[in-house]
């Protein structure tokens, strides 16, 4: 049966191509980012809101937190559950939803951009949501597109990758953007649609729901700053010790 082409719905075609050939150096730095600014120590239990197939739970982990990992894919979360890894949980929830999982958490995690899908308001809600499941204190590392550096990118590109001809083609309108990925062949495409923030929206957004910002950088660096020559942008946030 031929698969209805939704935004947002990631292909097989697509984890095959982008996520299964991340280099084991990525994650590496990505983990320790986290490692840095949320240490086991201190932040024992974390959410991983959008897991996927659980490539930073698996080795969060192992470096000994407990980590509940959630995705609205049931195959995404499929592959998650067969990883054999210490301490880790997975499930199927839509991050719109989060308030309905009965736990509190020392830290959230929304890592290789998995917010701005939906409208303003949503996406305000989603962050609302995730400030009250961090408990006092706790912390939030959000990893998101900078909008002042995405804007710069040409409209359409072609690329080689994994053997795949892939052709990307974004439309703009206002602070959204629509990427298109065809794949050569009879493969599946994908079609993505985000609200791309720049850095002082996103941190204005925070700010309203009290979170404090701690950290901004690029690429997991805290020497680079957020700006136009980079198209990723982290952030780590902390809960005010009373809401």
């Amino acid at each position: 049966m031929e698969r209805l082409v939704t935004p947002n719905d990631f292909s097989a075609t697509w984890y095959d191509i982008f996520l299964d050939p991340i280099p084991s150096r990525d994650t590496t730095a990505e983990t320790a980012f986290v490692l840095r600014h949320l240490p086991p120590d201190r932040f024992p239990s974390l959410l991983d809101v959008c897991c996927g197939p659980g490539r930073h739970a698996m080795h969060l982990a192992r470096h000994g937190y407990e980590i509940l990992g959630i995705d609205k894919s049931r195959w995404a979360i499929d592959r998650a559950q067969r990883i054999v890894a210490p301490r880790a949980r997975f499930l199927v929830h839509d991050m719109r939803d989060i308030e309905a999982i009965p736990a509190t958490f020392d830290g959230v995690l929304n890592l290789w951009h998995s917010f701005g899908y939906f409208d303003d308001a949503t996406n305000y809600d989603i962050l609302r949501q995730i400030n009250s499941r961090l408990r006092p204190g706790g912390r939030f590392v959000l990893d998101i597109y900078n909008r002042d550096s995405l804007v710069r990118l040409p409209l359409r590109r072609e690329i080689v990758k994994e053997g795949v001809r892939v052709v990307t083609e974004y439309t703009w309108s206002g602070n959204r953007v629509t990427c298109k990925l065809t794949y050569d062949g009879d493969r599946e495409g994908d079609t993505f649609e985000w609200r791309i923030y720049s850095p002082a929206e996103i941190c204005e957004q925070t700010r309203q729901l009290r979170l404090r910002l701690l950290t901004a950088c690029a690429w997991f660096d805290e020497e680079l700053q957020p700006g136009p020559e980079h198209t990723r942008m982290q952030f780590v946030f902390e809960r005010a010790s009373s809401n």
